[in-house]
């Protein structure tokens, strides 16, 4: 049930507005500040130019004209705005049904069908283990392309592997002096990193460690079989561990290939870019002028550097254009922080090259940066880096903790678990923490790590999610009890009638547009906002009214209803965000 579309409708009629306005009419609902105002909220303050007259006599005149309907119960003037009050008694059914009938498709809205989007995160170094700022990206990413692939979207999910670079002479030629099989063996990545640091260092002092390094990567890159071969076992011990990593986020991706994927590429992309003429020589460099195209001040998009080499501009250039003449996506989606002129360099060079070779279809500008903001205070309490794996290790033990105190303080509130059961709980409650974190601010905020805040489990926190639904799974568990079997059909529901009832119904309302949100503006956060309040609303509720009641069965049924719909919801929204929906904690 689209409640503000439906509105928007409405308002576009009697505005004698085109239907196609309707989408940004019913942006502009929102909820009144007070309930008791209205159910929805159109401000009049755009139209006063238009219609030449003040805001609060535009909504009077709208008022008059706006009539009841199967939804609108009365449309009323508040001063500049118009509030719309619904008609609960045929609202309330139409959204319990929706949401039961369909608990897995409740909220989408199916606007990716038929399209393809192409999302690009993580993108790790091969030789280094996940930093904790890898985390952004990751779960960021994966948040997006869940969201997409919600919508209908077909999702192809690109890791992009660092896998290229001065880095692996490092390396390499910390290996040839210092290697040790055994501890490769056993440690992998771990003892590779070692290696990596133990050379770079080493190359502050000896600036021959750093020729050296150099050398090998030319090798590496000229095809050197003594060195491709160290290369590549080192790639695969690296992906090795990447791979555990992200079994344990419930992450999966489509292809893990690098830069290195499109070394061969690149030469004849810079040929493509000389020969249409878009690219021009600059102090013996080969670059392509774009400021033009962008409409500001900005360097030209470097392809070849003045040693000849080529550049990560070129090389993202070749990869862009390997991606639509695999994917011909409709969306093409770089998850990479605060590499904007980057990444508007590349669009604007490849826009330049099509219109040069007259590309029938302008897929560049279908591809688009979402950025994000940094990770601070990233170090631990003994000042060293934080490891991804780390953290989550600590979140679990710290869930594993609290839960046996609150057993041992409460064991009829909280039962023991069975070892296997207090496992896989501690595990999925700091997951959740750690991943809820992440987006529990807007992408472009930059946020604080530290231990405290990340494992708090109370408030606006993801094991606060998983208990509310938690305590919905709790309330059937009772209803079953009761001999109170739950029903897809919405039973008795005419019962909903108080301010909590009605504020959860609304709230359910809501899911479909956040998500719609949520999508087109790559934010998860929206998502997580929306369960947050979710959960509020609903805890407002269960603490308001007894929900199972022995002397009133219908109103239980009614009741459970209510319950059974945002269960759905919310357990929807925590899988939108990779968090788990438990049903006991």
């Amino acid at each position: 049930m689209q409640i503000n579309e439906h509105i928007a409708a409405r308002l576009c009629g009697v505005l004698d507005w085109p239907a196609d306005r309707a989408g940004a009419v019913a942006a502009m609902l929102a909820a009144p500040p007070d309930p008791a105002l209205g159910d929805v909220a159109f401000p009049c303050f755009g139209l006063a130019k238009e219609r030449r007259q003040a805001p609060p006599l535009i909504a009077k005149d709208l008022a008059a004209k706006i009539g009841s309907d199967d939804v609108i119960a009365r449309a009323v003037a508040a001063g500049p705005y118009l509030n719309f009050f619904l008609d609960r008694g045929r609202v309330t059914p139409g959204v319990l049904s929706a949401a039961l009938g369909d608990p897995a498709g409740f909220g989408r809205r199916g606007f990716g069908a038929g399209r393809t989007a192409v999302v690009d995160f993580s993108s790790p170094n091969i030789a280094k283990p996940f930093h904790f700022g890898h985390l952004r990206s990751t779960n960021i990413g994966a948040g997006i392309a869940r969201l997409l692939e919600f919508q209908g979207y077909r999702v192809v999910r690109r890791n992009y592997i660092g896998d290229w670079g001065t880095q692996f002479g490092f390396v390499i030629h910390a290996w040839r002096r210092w290697g040790d099989e055994a501890e490769l063996e056993a440690r992998a990545i771990d003892y590779l990193v070692e290696l990596y640091i133990r050379a770079y260092r080493e190359s502050e002092q000896d600036a021959g460690v750093r020729d050296d390094a150099r050398n090998l990567f030319l090798r590496l890159e000229q095809g050197d079989p003594e060195i491709r071969a160290l290369w590549s076992r080192f790639r695969e011990l690296s992906l090795g561990g990447f791979r555990d990593t992200y079994r344990r986020l419930g992450i999966e991706f489509d292809s893990y290939a690098g830069e290195s994927a499109v070394n061969d590429a690149v030469g004849p992309v810079i040929d493509r870019f000389m020969k249409a003429g878009v690219a021009v020589e600059s102090e013996g460099a080969l670059v392509v002028p774009v400021a033009d195209v962008i409409g500001r001040e900005i360097a030209p998009c470097m392809l070849r550097k003045s040693d000849g080499a080529s550049t990560y501009a070129a090389r993202d250039c070749a990869e862009a254009l390997a991606r639509y003449e695999a994917f011909g996506f409709d969306a093409n989606i770089y998850v990479v922080s605060r590499q904007e002129d980057h990444f508007a360099q590349v669009f604007a060079a490849l826009g330049k090259l099509g219109q040069a070779e007259g590309w029938a279809d302008p897929w560049p500008g279908r591809c688009e940066n979402v950025s994000f903001g940094f990770v601070r205070g990233m170090s631990t309490r003994k000042g060293e880096a934080v490891w991804l794996d780390a953290v989550l290790n600590e979140a679990r033990d710290q869930a594993r903790r609290q839960r046996l105190e609150k057993s041992a303080a409460n064991v009829r509130a909280f039962p023991e678990l069975s070892p296997g059961e207090l496992d896989a709980v501690s595990e999925a409650v700091g997951l959740a923490a750690v991943l809820y974190f992440d987006v529990s601010a807007r992408r472009m905020t930059d946020v604080t790590f530290d231990w405290k805040t990340v494992l708090q489990f109370e408030g606006n926190t993801g094991p606060y999610l998983q208990y509310s639904h938690a305590r919905m799974c709790g309330i059937f568990r009772k209803a079953l009890d009761a001999g109170l079997a739950p029903s897809a059909a919405p039973d008795n529901v005419a019962r909903l009638g108080n301010a909590e009832e009605w504020a959860l119904v609304l709230k359910l309302l809501g899911f479909a547009p956040t998500l719609e949100r949520a999508t087109r503006e790559r934010e998860p956060f929206e998502v997580a906002r929306y369960l947050n309040e979710l959960s509020a609303v609903f805890n407002a509720f269960y603490n308001a009214h007894q929900v199972i009641d022995p002397a009133d069965a219908a109103l239980s049924r009614a009741r459970l209803a209510l319950v059974g719909a945002t269960r759905g919801v919310l357990a929807t929204g925590l899988g939108l965000l990779g968090l788990t929906a438990l049903e006991t904690m």
